[in-house]
């Protein structure tokens, strides 16, 4: 599978900016600690892989034509079983907006970005308040910077800018189907370090996974399909600092509600 890695860790400057640092000193040592950083960058890890089904709310994405035509499926379920094991298996998620947004014979690409396993050790040995929070600011900085990279990679070789949809930032796409995603890439951990917990969170937990696919809205998608741009289209939280577009909740009607 291929593995991305950015020129850089992070945008230091961009950092300093959103951190407010000021004081001289200050703003010393948090380039040493950026200086840290850059000799531990993070990555990110992809497969291509297809929609090989849609059947009502299930999904099914597989491997390659043989593995699909075996039959050889795992059901990814609340529990977060799966035996996909990367171009081997396919993998069916119940998820009603993946089955509103993909269509049958896309190609589409799990992935996993993360600021590395490196830079998540190195923040345990500060023992500094500031610091561990410049520092988290830091891995933030670089799980981003990793899936930057990521979605250049994909553009260059799909021919479009895709479109990202993420496990546990869809409500009725759950965060235990973690392990499943996984499996649909390979050995995430022998890759780029990272694993899940028995909560399924990600292990460092400055990384991200989820599924790139062209934006436009499946074959046989629900109308306004084509306008999901992002998991916030879907999320009426307020205030979110990380809020990249606004809530639609027409949208959300449309992709989680019954089929008409």
């Amino acid at each position: 599978m291929p593995i991305i890695k950015p020129e850089r860790a992070t945008d230091i400057d961009a950092l300093i900016k959103m951190t407010h640092i000021n004081d001289p000193d200050d703003l010393a040592r948090f380039r040493e600690l950026a200086g840290e950083a850059e000799a531990r960058i993070g990555a990110a890890v992809y497969a291509k892989r297809v929609v090989r089904a849609i059947d009502g709310d299930d999904v099914t994405i597989g491997g390659n034509e043989d593995a699909a035509s075996e039959g050889a499926v795992s059901h990814a379920n609340n529990n977060g079983d799966a035996a996909g094991q990367g171009d081997e298996y396919s993998v069916t998620f119940t998820a009603r907006p993946l089955s509103r947004l993909f269509g049958e014979g896309m190609e589409v690409y799990p992935y996993v970005a993360t600021c590395g396993t490196e830079m998540a050790e190195y923040g345990k040995t500060l023992t500094d308040p500031l610091e561990n929070y410049w520092w988290d600011t830091i891995m933030q900085g670089a799980v981003m910077h990793a899936r930057a990279a990521l979605v250049k990679a994909i553009t260059e070789s799909a021919g479009y800018e895709p479109t990202s949809a993420n496990p546990g930032s869809l409500e009725m796409w759950p965060i235990s189907n973690q392990p499943a995603l996984f499996s649909l890439i390979g050995d995430v951990k022998g890759m780029v370090g990272v694993t899940t917990a028995p909560s399924f969170l990600m292990i460092p937990l400055k990384s991200v996974s989820g599924i790139f696919f062209p934006g436009g809205g499946g074959a046989g998608g629900v109308a306004g399909s084509a306008d999901f741009t992002h998991n916030c289209c879907l999320c009426a939280r307020e205030n979110c600092p990380g809020r990249r577009a606004p809530f639609d909740a027409k949208l959300k009607a449309q992709l989680e509600g019954d089929r008409a």
